[in-house]
């Protein structure tokens, strides 16, 4: 096996642990569909009945009390958006009730006294739209400098790989633990051997029935800078406590097996000639979930895209929402607090367009504990968001 290049480890390990993770499909796709479509279908009934919030109770490392079901590098000109009404205060029947996010059930395991600096990860809730894997990014701090904290959960698949015989790479200590439960519990290290001073403590559980979690802790604040501390922030043990905590099963079951198809194009963040003047696109990701990092100079936003066609449970849950003269209907919620990340905050714009396509636009403040944003409105308003959102420059036609 090739020697590690040098701030290369965290990529090539967050590779393994995707393709580990989404490389199964079940053996009959159409159940995991229609098992999120009851699914849904309960939440409409839930949200119905007014339960239209999810609180996360836990204690230390123990489990979590989670929804049952699915909760949660160019400045371009600005193009002319569609109009929009404004929607800076919207009414209760547009309100999007409390959604659960993974990086607040992250957040409610860690060690006490650790700060939360910057956090962003996937949402659990009555609105969330159906995906295979949940995922949450966090940098702590101890005093003693930054540390970069990623989890994923994925749903359960069967004949899942050993992480130990899988690492396509050198200088990495990998072992694994089998427990009488049927769950495999697998602790790897990476020491920074050579000229890289990077390192890493990552686990990873499977559990009898193929769900996989997987934590990792870096000696570094992002992914490929150059180290903040001499090792990572959280040990071997912690990081055992943390990924093998039963409440991610809760979580588990509700993802799918495989990703339902989507009309966006498989391609970074489109047009970024439709986002507001000055800014500027830092970074961005391609997929059914499009993402980009977007900074004016001062602050930073995170800005997330979804799509997808719209079930009956969709549109049960716009049935009550505004109307706008195109026969747009919008719900949205402005500056909500992530729960337990110490500043974080987010807005999102969720629409249903007339020809029956669902968009979502998430706006995520990351800023945490010390920074002077912590607990500032995102970057863009909800106007901006319901601009973005509303601009079919955004995505592709849906296939015939």
């Amino acid at each position: 096996m090739p020697a590690l290049p040098d701030h290369d480890f965290e990529d090539r390990l967050c590779q393994v642990f995707h393709e580990t993770g989404e490389s199964f499909v079940p053996d009959t796709p159409r159940l995991a569909m229609g098992g999120a479509t009851r699914g849904r279908r309960r939440q409409r009934r839930r949200l119905a009945l007014g339960a239209a919030a999810a609180v996360l109770a836990v204690s230390g490392l123990g489990a979590a009390v989670l929804p049952s079901a699915l909760q949660t590098n160019s400045t371009g000109p600005a193009a002319s958006p569609v109009p929009s009404p404004p929607v800076s205060d919207p009414p209760d029947a547009a309100r999007i009730p409390q959604e659960a996010h993974l990086a607040s059930a992250v957040a409610e395991r860690l060690p006490k006294g650790l700060k939360i600096v910057r956090s962003d990860g996937s949402t659990q809730g009555s609105a969330a739209f159906p995906t295979n894997r949940a995922w949450a990014e966090l940098v702590l701090d101890d005093g003693q400098g930054q540390s970069l904290l990623s989890v994923g959960v994925f749903n359960p698949h069967r004949q899942a790989i050993g992480p130990c015989t899988e690492l396509p790479f050198m200088d990495v200590e990998c072992r694994e633990t089998h427990r009488q439960d049927g769950s495999t519990v697998a602790v790897m290290q990476y020491t920074g051997q050579g000229a890289n001073p990077n390192r890493f403590t990552a686990v990873q559980w499977v559990t009898a029935d193929g769900m996989t979690v997987n934590a990792t802790s870096h000696n570094t604040a992002r992914r490929g800078s150059a180290p903040d501390r001499a090792e990572p922030l959280l040990s071997a043990d912690v990081l055992s406590s943390l990924a093998t905590d039963p409440g991610w099963r809760t979580i588990g079951s509700e993802l799918l097996g495989a990703m339902p198809k989507s009309a966006s194009s498989d391609a970074p963040v489109q047009r970024p000639d439709l986002l507001p003047p000055g800014l500027k696109v830092l970074s961005s990701t391609s997929g059914a979930e499009q993402t980009a990092t977007l900074a004016d100079g001062d602050r930073t936003v995170v800005l997330r895209l979804q799509e997808e066609a719209a079930d009956r449970s969709v549109l049960d849950w716009f049935a009550d929402a505004p109307t706008l003269p195109d026969d747009t209907r919008i719900r949205s919620v402005a500056n909500r607090p992530v729960l337990g990340t110490q500043g974080s905050t987010e807005s999102v714009v969720d629409v249903l367009r007339p020809d029956g396509r669902r968009v979502r636009v998430t706006a995520v403040n990351p800023a945490g504990a010390g920074d002077p944003d912590a607990g500032r409105e995102p970057l863009l308003t909800l106007d901006q968001l319901t601009a973005i959102a509303r601009c079919p420059g955004w995505t592709v036609p849906a296939p015939d």
